[in-house]
């Protein structure tokens, strides 16, 4: 079994490997800059000593020697005084460059590295089945995706390296004052040893009121991306009061579990400073009697004083590492949660589809979203290349249900039935494969806030221009295309360059002719526009379905006329299958009745 700070370790290494020699970067500047810390204070030792007269000029002359000053002599004290003042305001502007460039390469390594993590997370999520999507909101998983990663940003590039460099001058000031006398070695030692035990004790003090605060956190992003998504809905229906008070719930309960974090995260603290206090005024104790008989001087006491607080500050950034170590601990086991997620979709086809449209086959298909409750039920139909089907039903019976099923969304069980693409059952084609070749529009269409081009190639940079012109053109959208003030470039989704939902349907035509697929589903993308619209779109289906196999899901009687077989569907089950023709003159067929109604409605009650 792994230790608990193996997973830390763990997500270092993946993350951080890629930018090795800026963690080396990093490393020898955090380094210089400890040494320098270290360094500076002898300088002002010395100092002190000349100017009481408490030093040896010949001790003086031997420091110079061993810091690479052999010209300077300290028989001239003010000459002395002034060459010590100045080497150490030029090694405290070199200290303050090295931190200074060692902040900004921590940034950046903590942002390049982090920023592969969101991506590697962003693609696990989408690559997901949809039973994941439906258990979690997506404002839940902007905070999951963005907030906890946030969390690791500083954790994730400081940790190791700032720990290394706490620990350096840590040893680096004990060791020297062991040189200027072992009782003031010892005495720092132990209280060093003390401090840091009662931090390893405590460092998963506040570890789980922070995963509960970050819990908190996307459930309150989840009821707000819930909110505004059905912002008119609510105020349609005067249900803001009620909205705003689930909204009120949630933040409410997001404080509390902040503040309760926040505080266990305080205590710590406030421990860790008493016992540094405690310890620190013991520590002073020693250094009075060795002044007064004459063991050290009052350059070594100032050097006492500076070296204590020197001290608190890597033992003070150990503790505040312990508890990003915590906040981070949270952070990693929501997201390795996520990465553990393993999607019920398994990619292990390696067919290809062949130029030209294709021969579609349901063969005793059953589906459940939740078990033994079945949305699809012994389902069989043929659909041959190149002819359009129109299935027909009312809400619930399962027609999204088969569109989802054909792209793999959802996945089957082995004694469940099947579904062939010109002879192949889905699960043996390639999933990129499978979606490339198959294209659904429905009545909803989701839009970029990005420029025309963007949300028409959806972000695919290899699509010339002048095809994705020559297509605008081709669906009737030319027109409207050359009123936009940057052309392609125009931000679409902004109040000022606003589109109506017609014009958004013809985009998500233009989507389908740029993919060029073999199969293309239309969920009644007509049915809620406008006569002059609706007839440019119908001539762009008109198009789009040549030579290609076509599924229609049908809410209007016009739109059967284009199609070649009918598939009436209610709960799962096959009500009538045939050729549109021979149902249309069958006075016996429910499809011959629905035309007489003229109402999908009256055909299933």
């Amino acid at each position: 079994m792994k230790v608990p700070l193996q997973k830390y370790w763990d997500i270092q290494k993946r993350y951080l490997a890629p930018f090795k020699a800026q963690l080396v970067l990093l490393a020898i500047l955090l380094i210089s800059g400890t040494v320098l810390q270290i360094f500076t204070p002898l300088i002002i030792e010395r100092y002190i000593n000349l100017a009481t007269q408490g030093i040896a000029l010949q001790d003086l002359n031997n420091f110079f020697q061993t810091i690479g000053l052999p010209f300077a002599n300290a028989n001239n004290i003010v000459s002395t005084l002034i060459l010590l003042a100045s080497l150490y305001i030029v090694l405290m502007f070199i200290q303050q460059i090295a931190s200074l460039f060692s902040v900004y390469f921590s940034q950046n390594l903590s942002w390049s590295s982090t920023n592969m993590m969101r991506f590697e997370l962003t693609k696990h999520c989408i690559n997901l089945d949809m039973t994941f999507h439906n258990e979690y909101k997506p404002g839940e998983m902007i905070e999951r995706i963005d907030g906890d990663v946030n969390t690791l940003a500083s954790f994730l590039s400081q940790f190791a390296v700032q720990l290394l460099s706490s620990l350096l001058l840590i040893f680096g000031v004990l060791i020297t004052l062991f040189t200027k006398h072992w009782i003031l070695g010892l005495a720092f030692t132990v209280f060093t040893v003390l401090a840091i035990l009662v931090m390893y004790k405590m460092r998963n003090f506040s570890v789980k009121s922070w995963e509960k605060q970050r819990e908190t956190s996307a459930d309150l992003y989840g009821t707000i991306e819930e909110s505004l998504s059905a912002v008119e809905d609510i105020r349609a229906n005067g249900s803001v009061k009620n909205a705003m008070r689930k909204f009120f719930d949630f933040a409410r309960n997001n404080f509390k579990a902040f503040r309760r974090a926040l505080i266990r995260d305080q205590l710590f603290v406030m421990t860790i400073w008493g016992i540094i206090a405690i310890i620190n005024t013991m520590v002073f104790a020693p250094s009075i009697p060795l002044l007064n008989n004459g063991i050290i001087t009052i350059g070594t006491i100032f050097l006492v004083q500076v070296f204590a607080g020197m001290l608190l500050r890597p033992i003070f950034q150990i503790t505040r590492q312990m508890q990003n170590l915590q906040r981070a601990g949270a952070s990693i086991d929501r997201i390795n949660k996520i990465f553990d997620t393993k999607t019920k979709i398994l990619d292990k086809g390696s067919q290809k589809f062949s130029p030209g449209p294709l021969t579609l086959e349901f063969k005793n298909l059953s589906f459940a979203y939740n078990e033994d409750d079945y949305v699809l039920n012994k389902l069989s139909f043929k659909l041959n290349p190149g002819k359009i089907l129109g299935i027909v039903g009312q809400t619930g019976s399962g027609k999204t249900t088969i569109s989802r099923l054909l792209f793999r969304l959802y996945d089957t069980k082995p004694d469940d039935g099947f579904i062939k693409l010109n002879n192949t059952k889905i699960e043996e084609i390639s999933l990129e494969d499978l979606r490339d070749k198959i294209s659904y529009v429905t009545q909803n269409v989701e839009l970029f806030q990005a420029s025309i081009r963007d949300n028409v190639t959806l972000f695919d940079k290899r699509i010339n221009d002048q095809r994705i012109v020559s297509i605008l053109d081709d669906i009737g959208l030319g027109e409207w295309l050359d009123k936009m003030p940057e052309g392609l470039d125009t931000i679409i989704s902004s109040s000022e360059y606003g589109i109506s939902a017609g014009e958004a349907q013809l985009l998500a035509l233009a989507r389908v002719f740029i993919k060029s697929p073999n199969l293309v589903i239309l969920d009644e993308a007509s049915s809620r526009l406008d006569p002059v619209t609706e007839n440019l779109l119908e001539q762009a289906i008109d198009k789009l379905l040549i030579n290609r196999t076509g599924i229609i899901i049908a809410h209007r009687l016009a739109t059967l006329e284009k199609v070649d077989d009918i598939l009436i569907i209610d709960k799962g089950h096959i009500v009538e299958h045939g050729e549109r023709e021979d149902l249309a003159n069958d006075p016996d067929s429910q499809f011959y009745q629905l035309l007489q109604t003229g109402e999908i409605v009256e055909l299933l009650k």
